[in-house]
């Protein structure tokens, strides 16, 4: 992209972003993200930035000291790393998010998510910290929260408070688990993402893990799906469009361009952006072009439950214990990297394959779990169906499940966990 990068941004241009990123199957890779928050041990305090007690940058440099790698700095704030066991950044709360490394087998990447998890294990030792297990804090008042000092969530913090009323919650409280593909071209692309659209409710049951907020039970099997559903409905959720039968890669950026643009960059930083839609910014000229860096920013605040940079990013799992966290990545490659697996669930899918409908699971799913419906059909027959139809796909032979029965436990575990026969 780099020789495009000093021309003006055209749709044309912004489509060729997409365009560019698919690769050949037989190159396939997969990634995950891994959010942790942290309280202090001795009494469960949300960690601030940095002081005398236990904090956010001291867990930074830790990992740095243990694992090596470049800081990350704006201004005076050591805020992530970056080395080749990945990156950590840091949520508006002080949650930790690592981004793996791309990998070339579920088994690799298993490797360098037992890398993290240790050296997050060490870190809470060392400096009296416990790493919740929940995807959104079950106990701290929302007004007891410390804000990570980034000039990205100054712009944010207000912009998304006016727009949802549990958008604070969403950005300082919740923590999630993420993966990402790639796609050959465009129509394993469409095929890719609306699968795993589709599928976002089940996962959502599945890997339910916020059930508590203020000390109190919610009434929901996973509040951090509620706290984005009241968000900003213009970047969450899924726009009706990924129903539509036209829907490709086009129909994508089309979404793209309308959707509000947060900040911009200049000089002297990032700067608001008045909640300009993309595609207005799109028509400027002069200094006030948009540049690339502009639109890779604009993109990184779509937080639907599926989205795309150079990559298919799927964003519907909580947080889950370590134990556990390996079972996200696992259930997404067996469906999505597996031509039969995929074709067979967008099929089954097709029974509820429009916006209210899903609209409607995501809710019941997040209330209710996997005992929740959609159009008729038990949530819990539809994760069995996911499940058997993943370890198929990890079955059949392709590199990235790399050994077929080391593959295929972490679904046999999610099944055993939820009383779901596979065999």
């Amino acid at each position: 992209m780099a020789s495009a990068e000093s021309h003006p941004l055209t749709r044309e241009l912004l489509l060729d972003y997409f365009v560019r990123a698919a690769r050949p199957r037989e190159n396939w890779l997969v990634g995950m993200e891994l959010e942790k928050m942290g309280r202090a041990a001795r009494d469960g305090s949300p960690l601030p930035y940095s002081g005398d007690g236990p904090s956010v940058r001291k867990v930074l440099e830790f990992i740095q000291a243990r694992r090596g790698g470049s800081p990350i700095m704006e201004g005076d704030h050591l805020i992530g790393l970056d080395a080749a066991w990945g990156t950590i950044t840091l949520e508006p709360g002080g949650q930790v998010e690592w981004s793996s490394q791309p990998a070339r087998t579920l088994a690799e990447l298993e490797r360098h998510l037992d890398g993290h998890l240790d050296v997050m294990r060490k870190a809470g030792k060392a400096l009296a910290v416990r790493w919740l297990e929940q995807a959104v804090d079950p106990d701290i008042p929302l007004e007891r929260m410390h804000w990570m000092p980034k000039a990205r969530y100054a712009i944010m913090r207000p912009y998304l408070g006016a727009r949802g009323r549990l958008a604070h919650r969403m950005m300082t409280q919740t923590a999630s688990i993420q993966v990402a593909f790639d796609y050959s071209d465009q129509r394993d692309w469409r095929d890719k993402f609306r699968l795993a659209a589709l599928l976002a409710p089940v996962a959502n049951a599945l890997f339910a893990n916020s059930p508590r907020i203020d000390g109190a039970d919610t009434g929901y099997k996973s509040y951090r799906a509620i706290c984005w559903q009241h968000t900003d409905p213009a970047r969450c959720g899924l726009p009706e469009v990924v129903f539509e039968s036209h829907f490709d890669l086009e129909a994508w950026l089309d979404y793209l361009l309308t959707v509000p643009t947060i900040f911009r960059h200049r000089a002297r930083g990032l700067v608001p952006a008045g909640g300009t839609p993309f595609g207005e910014v799109l028509g400027r000229t002069g200094c006030d072009a948009p540049k690339y860096d502009d639109w890779e920013t604009h993109i990184s605040t779509i937080f639907t439950e599926v989205r795309s940079y150079t990559y298919i990013e799927v964003r519907s799992a909580d947080l889950v214990p370590d134990d556990r966290a390996f079972q996200v990545p696992t259930f997404w490659t067996g469906l999505l990297y597996d031509t039969d697996a995929r074709g067979a669930m967008l099929e089954r899918c097709a029974a509820y394959d429009d916006h209210a409908t899903w609209q409607q699971a995501l809710h019941d799913a997040a209330k209710s779990g996997l005992d929740a419906t959609v159009a008729g059909i038990a949530l819990r027959d539809l994760a069995a169906e996911a499940i058997r139809h993943s370890m198929a796909g990890l079955r059949s032979g392709a590199p990235w499940a790399g050994e077929a029965d080391g593959a295929i436990r972490p679904l046999v575990a999610l099944a055993r966990l939820h009383g779901i026969r596979v065999d």
